[in-house]
């Protein structure tokens, strides 16, 4: 009876640990997979050495926390706005000039910490090492939404090809 409830509590205990991780919002599980993915192809695009590796990645992690919360400020501006518009609320001009000063105003502050992260990369990186970090961002953006528009391009006729059943 004893050896029961042992092997039990411990197959429960193993089955609880073995359950998937909580997603953590949208896409889930597959932001960490996103974010290996990048750190792998910034390491092959600037051909980092492990040394530059280690300096340069905390480095960057700090330029992304700074980047997330100027993001997070956005965000907050916007919901009031959302929120007249879905009540069908009047929104006066004033109110649209206001909010894209503001914008305008984290425009500038998200361009200068990507400026300053560049700068401060200098202790890390070679000068053509900088330069390729500065135009990686917008290159992998362009990979992105090239392999988007190729994997979800329409076809000729409007429909899917139809093919031969196998059996």
């Amino acid at each position: 009876m004893n050896k029961t409830v042992i092997i039990f509590s411990t197959l429960l205990c193993a089955n609880l640990f073995a359950q998937p991780g909580k997603s953590k919002g949208p896409g889930g599980q597959y932001s960490e997979r996103m974010e290996m993915m990048l750190i792998w192809k910034l390491t092959d695009e600037l051909n980092l050495t492990e040394g530059q590796a280690e300096n340069f990645f905390p480095l960057m992690r700090s330029h992304q926390k700074d980047v997330m919360e100027l993001r997070r400020e956005e965000k907050l501006l916007f919901e009031p706005m959302y929120k007249k518009i879905k009540s069908n609320e009047k929104i006066n001009q004033s109110e649209v000039n206001n909010l894209l000063n503001k914008i305008t105003a984290i425009d500038k502050k998200k361009s200068k910490t990507r400026v300053d992260f560049i700068n401060k990369s200098s202790d890390v990186l070679e000068p053509d090492q900088q330069l390729r970090l500065l135009m990686f961002e917008p290159k992998v953006k362009s990979e992105v939404q090239r392999d988007l528009r190729e994997r979800f391009k329409p076809s000729m006729r409007g429909g899917m090809k139809k093919q031969k059943r196998r059996f």
